[in-house]
């Protein structure tokens, strides 16, 4: 069997910040930003500051032995405004390996391919599939899972393996979009922080993950993608200065996916 590839669609870095230094959240988000602004114009780059805040409710599912995890796979479940949204995920260091995941659906989804970097600069490759929908999905076994994504099947899991949320752990998030900025007036970079509160109680965010991110040059004919090189040693350096900055840094996990899953 051939592996086959994927062109990386995004590249997304992400940071797990101090949630401590997000006890009053506004002010929190206003003097990192102010960092980050600093940081960026200091790397040449222009920024144009945003204030908009989204929220929704986050949790994961699972197999009680966290069969999926232990695959590589996580189902994530967000609830939002206007729906709901379920999302099943790879994620690896092998851009090949997550490239040829089967994560095809019954349903219409939309597919991503990205690169996530992770620091000091560590690349994991997602291969993901979104499906929108108007009423919660229905998940008590491994085979209402496969029924929404067949892939799954090849894991062998017995279909009447329960599925539940995940440690019990449901989260209120808050996505701040703090900026857009660019290197060399090229591809506009995203950024947000993103918080996790225990359901309602915004009073304290469990955990803060600062994230920015770039699409890749629209497709010119080659198979693969292309990126600027202004835009990519611009952002290296950014999240390499930003990482510099130790007392805004939380080093005791990577992701979210691994605080929902791991550490609770």
């Amino acid at each position: 069997m051939k592996l086959s590839n994927r062109p990386v669609t995004s590249r997304e870095y992400k940071l797990m910040l101090n949630s401590d230094r997000f006890g009053d959240r506004h002010k929190g988000a206003e003097r990192f930003l102010n960092l980050i602004d600093l940081l960026i114009r200091k790397q040449g780059g222009s920024v144009d500051k945003q204030d908009k805040e989204e929220t929704r409710h986050t949790s994961y599912l699972d197999t009680p032995q966290f069969a999926l995890r232990q695959s590589g796979l996580s189902l994530r479940l967000r609830e939002e405004e206007n729906g709901f949204q379920i999302n099943l995920k790879y994620r690896g260091a092998d851009r090949y390996i997550s490239a040829a995941r089967d994560l095809s659906a019954s349903q219409t989804g939309k597919i991503k391919f990205e690169e996530d970097i992770l620091p000091p600069f560590v690349s994991k490759f997602s291969h993901s599939n979104s499906i929108a929908t108007g009423t919660r999905p229905h998940f008590e076994t491994i085979k209402d899972v496969v029924s929404l994504f067949p892939g799954i099947a090849s894991l062998d899991i017995d279909e009447d393996t329960p599925v539940k949320t995940a440690n019990d752990f449901r989260a209120l998030e808050v996505v701040r979009k703090l900026c857009k900025f660019q290197f060399e007036k090229t591809e506009t970079i995203k950024a947000s922080l993103s918080f996790w509160y225990l359901e309602d109680d915004t009073d304290w965010p469990l955990v803060a993950e600062f994230s920015f991110d770039y699409d890749a040059a629209e497709n010119v004919g080659s198979d693969l993608e292309e990126y600027s090189l202004e835009v990519v040693e611009g952002a290296k350096g950014f999240f390499s200065a930003l990482q510099n900055q130790t007392g805004w840094l939380d080093l005791t996990t990577t992701t979210k996916t691994a605080f929902a899953l791991e550490v609770l």
